[in-house]
């Protein structure tokens, strides 16, 4: 049978595994994130510029995107 420090000795591995883990992830999602706000911004604005000319003034000033004003 392990030892108790041999215990916390793997356990502490675990840990720091899961840490790396996680930071990985974070990148990935941050990354994502990054893309997915240029997204965001092109289609609004693409958006704002067709819809111009037929849209009210009152309309421009309304237009959000979860209750972002763009």
């Amino acid at each position: 049978m392990p030892s108790m420090e041999e215990m916390v000795q793997a356990h502490l591995l675990n840990v720091e595994r899961e840490i790396k883990t996680l930071e990985e992830r974070k990148v990935s999602i941050d990354s994502e994130i990054e893309r997915l706000q240029s997204y965001l911004t092109e289609g609004v604005e693409t958006l704002n510029g067709t819809s111009e000319k037929t849209m009210t003034p009152e309309e421009k000033s309304n237009l959000t995107v979860d209750n972002q004003v763009f």
